[in-house]
């Protein structure tokens, strides 16, 4: 399963993507250029995207929110 989250141009030949694809959220960053191309791809499970991004923002509101998502993901 692939699900797309976010596609951004990041310059004329350049753009880069969020995205959901094998059960990793995936950060993707492809260049299409006269001369060439080339892509990168990132991934990284769910549970570990979102138990970083919880322990970045203080207070402990987000973590409830976090927590549900982490369980409407499994």
């Amino acid at each position: 399963m692939e699900k797309e989250l976010v596609e951004m141009p990041i310059g004329p030949e350049a753009q880069i993507e969020l995205k959901l694809k094998d059960g990793a959220v995936v950060v993707e960053v492809t260049y299409k250029g006269a001369d060439g191309y080339a892509a990168l791809a990132v991934g990284v499970m769910p549970d570990a995207f979102i138990d970083k991004l919880a322990a970045m923002i203080p207070g402990t509101l987000d973590d409830a929110i976090l927590a549900a998502l982490k369980g409407a993901l499994k």
